[in-house]
């Protein structure tokens, strides 16, 4: 069962009309709803005085119209004009409002495609991987074929959020093709063949890299950051614990390690299935 949540105001008897969502919501609370969901959708249009007009006299709300006739008024920001709104119906947590307004701070006043990006790596930094990996190739789809700079950087990021989630041989498609759209940034090469080692077995890797010597120097840079990483992973809390673990095996050990698994599964289930 979802959370009760408390209404603010009447219901309407006419709808407002989101445009930027294409959507109808006919009280504050579906208003709030539509707004944190598709922040990313929003531009400096949310600060409509019909909007402000229909919160006062369709949904009773004269107390929440005021602040927005005089934002609206002084040519106010979005975010502030949304952050308004959210906080007056108590909507969310205030960490997830400030998240709203933050998002929206940075991206109101980009163009939709750039709006869209911005969300998708926002997504990515809160490690929502999968939804991150279904709003860049959402993305790819719109954005034009020939701006090569941004399709790179867009299937760079998908190649990242697809190999956090272990999913190396779709992380080295992503970043092979993100190489193609830009050929001078060498570092796409570095990712294509750090996916396809975690993917490949040690063998095919390395008759993969010798029938590739263009990339002898990547390799070795591959390589390179591989060992450090298993270095800084040998001086983490994790290793420490397993060792000790691995120590005391007879003393409670398989019962410790399956909580800890237990712990990361759960871990796991939420990082890609958060809404």
């Amino acid at each position: 069962m979802g959370r009760l949540i408390e209404a603010v105001g009447r219901y309407a008897e006419n709808p407002y009309y989101v445009a930027q969502t294409n959507t109808y919501v006919y009280c504050v609370e579906e208003l709030c709803f539509t707004l944190s969901q598709n922040t990313f959708l929003l531009d400096r249009g949310i600060l409509d005085l019909k909007l402000a007009k229909w919160l006062d006299e369709e949904c009773g709300l004269r107390g929440l119209a005021k602040p927005l006739y005089t934002l609206i008024g002084q040519n106010g920001s979005p975010s502030a004009f949304v952050g308004i709104i959210l906080e007056y119906a108590h909507f969310g947590s205030e960490k997830k409002r400030q998240e709203t307004e933050e998002l929206l701070r940075v991206s109101a006043d980009m163009d939709a495609t750039t709006r869209r990006k911005h969300f998708a790596d926002y997504l990515l930094e809160k490690k929502r991987y999968a939804q991150a990996v279904l709003e860049y190739e959402s993305v790819l789809e719109e954005i034009p074929s020939m701006n090569h700079v941004m399709r790179s950087q867009l299937l760079h990021n998908k190649g990242v959020a697809f190999g956090r989630l272990f999913c190396f041989e779709e992380a080295a498609e992503a970043f092979f093709q993100a190489n193609q759209e830009n050929p001078e940034n060498e570092e796409e090469v570095v990712c294509y063949l750090t996916a396809l080692r975690m993917s490949l077995s040690e063998e095919k890797y390395l008759a993969f890299i010798a029938d590739h010597p263009m990339w002898h120097e990547q390799s070795l840079e591959v390589e390179r950051r591989m060992k450090k990483c298993g270095s800084e992973y040998e001086n983490s809390e994790d290793y420490g614990r397993l060792t000790k673990l691995l120590e005391h095996r007879d003393t409670g050990y398989y019962e410790a390690v399956s909580e800890k698994l237990t712990e990361m599964r759960k871990n796991y289930r939420e990082m890609v299935a958060k809404p």
